[in-house]
């Protein structure tokens, strides 16, 4: 389950929530007026191993279009 936070909390508390994704693999989700704007995750984590191959489409995980 992904950690919600505002925009303004996340601007606030970045290095923690750096912290939390790197060290404790936690999601966060960042929101703007209740809507959610960005996903803050571990690189290490990530489904391709942290790097997006932008030049084919069909490459990029559903997920990033949400």
């Amino acid at each position: 389950m992904a950690k919600i936070v505002t925009a303004m909390e996340a601007r606030q508390n970045f290095g923690s929530l750096l912290n939390q994704v790197s060290l404790q693999q936690e999601e966060v989700v960042i929101e703007r007026a209740g809507k959610p704007l960005a996903r803050l995750v571990n690189v290490q984590s990530s489904t391709s191993g942290g790097k997006l191959d932008f030049r084919d489409i069909g490459k990029l995980p559903n997920s990033i279009w949400e």
